[in-house]
């Protein structure tokens, strides 16, 4: 069992995600095609899978989501969905034909209120701490920002590739659909209303910011439009992602030590699995090796 064997304690768990571009190419640098594909898959798959999105940026190589699910397997359904339809749909548009991820997302549960705001902060402070804009509401990418804060809504389109290959007179926009995206409020400010939500944002922004430090000589808009997107760095972090989030010591160590019973109890059922080739019960919070589970069902 090479990968990370996915773990959730409780139901709307709250999850820090990120993926990466393969070699880190500049393969989701942003336009206003690749922006709209991006959100239009988010949003269809928000509709057909049990998650809520918090807080999202896109940057040209890598992108961050701060979400929760119902339980493992609704984040791992929604992780594969918009996984592979925005590798499909903007590899399709850079004409990129090769793997586009580098290697599984990783997704570090997030234990507490405290928690939760500061992973938010660091999406709000991506794109101005790389030194790309002077402010994140100048990020030309799909980003949470404007939409929290500035009220801006975030539009997106999905495009039918079933219907195209059955219908191939259909033109794209008669098999497009719009889509619009909701972010959901932090599970502990849901009580707030819209315009104490919006300042809340915009006090967590304020704090990521001033802390980054406004950078000089920011790359700019312009420059970032018109990088080519088969562009990669000589140079990417590849530094393992935590377990868990948390500014409590107590806190972790708790998680880690419920964390190392649950893979015990995932591995003896999956060596009974492997022994004696029987359906078996997995601890809670697993998500059970499906294929196994198919393969082994009577009849």
């Amino acid at each position: 069992m090479s990968r990370p064997i996915r773990y959730q304690p409780e139901d709307w768990s709250v999850f820090f995600v990120t993926s990466r571009c393969i070699q880190s190419r500049f393969l989701l640098r942003p336009s206003q095609r690749v922006n709209a594909l991006i959100v239009g898959v988010l949003a269809r798959a928000v509709e057909r899978f049990d998650v809520k999105l918090f807080g999202l940026c896109f940057m040209s190589n890598h992108y961050h989501l701060l979400l929760s699910s119902k339980d493992a397997s609704s984040l791992a359904s929604f992780m594969q969905y918009i996984g592979s339809n925005i590798a499909r749909e903007v590899g399709r548009h850079h004409r990129w034909r090769e793997k586009f991820w580098s290697r599984r997302y990783t997704a570090s549960i997030v234990l507490d209120e405290a928690a939760q705001k500061d992973r938010l902060r660091y999406i709000l402070a991506n794109s101005v701490k790389e030194g790309l804009v002077k402010h994140v509401r100048y990020w030309p990418g799909v980003h949470c920002y404007r939409h929290l804060v500035d009220g801006r809504s975030l539009q997106g389109i999905w495009i039918d590739r079933t219907s195209q290959y059955l219908s191939p007179h259909l033109s794209e926009r008669e098999t497009t659909t719009h889509y619009k995206l909701e972010l959901a409020k932090l599970p502990f400010h849901e009580d707030l209303s819209d315009f104490e939500y919006s300042k809340l944002i915009r006090e967590l922004a304020d704090d990521a910011l001033a802390e980054c430090g406004v950078p000089t000589k920011p790359v700019g808009q312009k420059r970032i439009l018109a990088t080519d997107p088969h562009t990669k760095l000589d140079k990417s972090d590849k530094s393992p992602a935590p377990l868990c989030h948390s500014g409590c010591p107590e806190k972790k160590r708790e998680f880690k030590a419920t964390f190392r019973d649950f893979v015990s109890a995932y591995r003896e059922a999956y060596q009974r699995i492997l022994k004696y080739g029987l359906r078996t019960e997995f601890p809670d919070g697993a998500m059970p090796p499906t294929a196994w589970c198919v393969s082994l069902a009577p009849g």
